[in-house]
């Protein structure tokens, strides 16, 4: 399986002035750095609850074909929430790859754990047992991120602004720890919940 990032987000939840009041900072000398901790941030929250904080369009290709439930066809997607699916190609062995009518499909829409299905009296076609026999590409995300995951944003980077340095545990590993604050404030938004 594979996600790919087609259309990144316009704009990212918390701009750098809002990241330099947070820090309570004057200066302009470290706007480059504080515009890169806030992409980090988003990232890092994204996929700890795989939810796209702000608009973005993706492909996620699917190795094989689909699921099956209760011999139905289906396709779970992994970013919430979904805004809208924009194509369903699949490998058939013609060239180009086909792709289904949005007529043939239901988009299950959810705030955790969004899904396709077939629509009422449609059938798909199987493709080839291949790498990315199917690939969906799908918009996730909202307008404007939700006002709890914003300030989540803004916490880690001050965090991280304020912590430059990894943290090397002498087993090998080098980690960055996130306080649990952050952590206990985007756990409501983690997909499953």
């Amino acid at each position: 399986m594979s996600l790919t990032l087609v259309t990144a987000p316009d704009n990212e939840p918390l701009t750098v002035q809002q990241a330099k009041d947070h820090l309570r900072l004057d200066t302009d000398d470290d706007d480059a750095l504080l515009l890169d901790l806030i992409t980090a941030s988003r990232v890092w929250i994204e996929g700890q609850t795989h939810r796209a904080l702000i608009t973005q369009t993706w492909d996620y290709g699917i190795d094989g074909g689909y699921s099956y439930r209760k011999g139905i066809p289906y396709i779970d997607l992994p970013l919430n929430p979904v805004a809208s699916v924009t194509s369903i190609s699949y490998v058939s062995g013609a060239s180009p790859n086909p792709t289904l009518s949005s007529s043939s499909y239901t988009v299950a829409a959810r705030t955790h754990g969004s899904y396709i299905v077939p629509a009422y009296n449609s059938t798909w076609p199987t493709p080839l047992a291949v790498p990315d026999a199917v690939v969906v590409r799908f918009v996730a995300g909202e307008a404007s991120c939700p006002k709890p995951l914003e300030r989540a944003v803004a916490m880690l980077v001050t965090h991280l602004y304020e912590n430059r340095e990894p943290v090397n545990t002498g087993q090998g590993q080098v980690i960055v720890e996130v306080p649990y604050s952050i952590e206990a404030m985007i756990s409501p938004y983690r997909a499953g919940i």
